[in-house]
């Protein structure tokens, strides 16, 4: 479980330095903002697909699968599209 958590906190310092990526032109930047959010949220839906197809046991008294892969991957990449979502409101 340690290494998941690991794993997941990596993934979001990444993707925050991702949409830190600094551009010259605003109209980039916004590009690249758009960018980091459309795939925030194609990994969401990945995630939330995957859990769609997740086999669960008799005596299963967890959440749906559905409810936890796609929570896990939305707070995996919601920093970076927080981000994202100021930078691309400071350049309008």
């Amino acid at each position: 479980m340690s290494m998941l958590l690991l794993v997941l906190v990596v993934f979001a310092v990444v993707w925050v330095l991702v949409a830190l990526v600094p551009l010259r032109t605003p109209s980039a930047s916004r590009a690249w903002a758009m960018g980091v959010l459309g795939v925030s949220v194609l990994v969401v839906l990945v995630a939330a697909l995957y859990g769609a197809n997740a086999e669960v046991g008799i005596g299963y008294d967890w959440p749906s699968p559905v409810l936890l892969t796609t929570l896990v991957s939305a707070i995996a990449v919601a920093p970076g599209a927080i981000v994202a979502l100021v930078r691309n409101g400071k350049n309008r």
